[in-house]
């Protein structure tokens, strides 16, 4: 006998997202490889109708999926030197309007704490004994943030409560640099990203003996007509990151802190990892002579069809 069984799933909507990143450089560099971690993986709630990445100045593209079965377009660009990288990236996916509580518990998950099964053990080890740096503060903040920190009869609950407790508790910025604040600075400036946020939400699941994952996408964040007052996505315009636990009978969940929220079909996921660097949206390096600066620009527009 299973545990609980949750919601419908309904066909919903067709998105178009265009992300267009510009890189200018204060002299002439050259440039090494670049993996783009921006195509999703079709599934049964997600399937990609078209992805296509452009790139000025040309290059050679070839793919391949990362330890983690990332799907990761490779981009060479050879001897070529130029003074700007421009990476255009435009997809189409047709996503299921899923109710984020539509799965099924083994019983033996129903409830914090609960422990996972050996085999599962073996295969999440990483997910939860992973320790992420600057994180000796989260569980002192955890035990008052949550109104039942030991235990709880409904994991989903217990996790939307940390959920809302990250998002109550922490200011969003949007901050462009790269690399995650550690989880102690955040709690310090009470403030921070979506990728600051989904780190906390890691660090805390992790200490209390889940598997975690950050997982970095896209959000799109549709009219107030359409269920959600203005400002639903704290994130809008740039790239999103969250965070997914393992739950056995239902696989991985996602979990917004951002904006307090469980993912649902507006979500769409790009890479997931067990570090937040493993899974950077663009990851690649420039050379030059002499040093040189680099500035970035970043456009954004997701847009729903039926």
């Amino acid at each position: 006998m299973r545990g609980r069984v949750f919601g419908l799933i309904r066909l919903v909507v067709k998105l178009t997202v265009r992300h267009r990143t510009r890189y200018t450089y204060s002299e002439e560099v050259s440039f090494g490889d670049h993996h783009l971690f921006l195509r999703p993986q079709d599934s049964h709630v997600l399937v990609v109708d078209a992805f296509a990445v452009r790139t000025e100045p040309p290059g050679r593209q070839r793919w391949m999926r990362d330890v983690f079965n990332n799907i990761v377009l490779v981009n060479n660009f050879g001897l070529i030197t130029a003074r700007s990288l421009a990476l255009d990236c435009t997809l189409t996916v047709r996503s299921l309007e899923a109710n984020p509580f539509d799965f099924v518990l083994e019983p033996y998950a129903t409830g914090f704490p609960f422990r996972y099964e050996q085999r599962e053990r073996v295969a999440l080890g990483p997910s939860i004994e992973t320790p992420i740096a600057g994180s000796r503060t989260v569980l002192d903040w955890f035990y008052t943030a949550v109104p039942s920190p030991n235990s709880h009869t409904d994991i989903v609950h217990f996790l939307s409560d940390l959920n809302s407790a990250v998002r109550s508790s922490i200011a969003y910025v949007r901050r462009d640099e790269e690399g995650v604040q550690a989880p102690d600075e955040t709690l310090r400036l009470r403030s921070g990203s979506c990728r600051d946020m989904a780190l906390l939400f890691m660090a805390v699941c992790r200490q209390l003996g889940l598997a975690a994952r950050f997982v970095s996408g896209y959000l799109y964040d549709p009219p107030a007509d359409e269920g959600h007052g203005p400002g639903f996505n704290r994130a809008v315009g740039s790239m999103h990151a969250w965070a997914e636990v393992f739950l056995p009978g239902a696989g991985w969940k996602g979990f917004d802190p951002t904006n307090g929220i469980l993912a649902n079909a507006y979500f769409i996921p790009t890479a997931a990892g067990i570090e937040p660097s493993s899974v950077d949206p663009i990851q690649g390096k420039f050379f030059s002579k002499s040093p040189a600066e680099a500035r970035l620009e970043v456009d954004l527009e997701i847009s729903a069809s039926q």
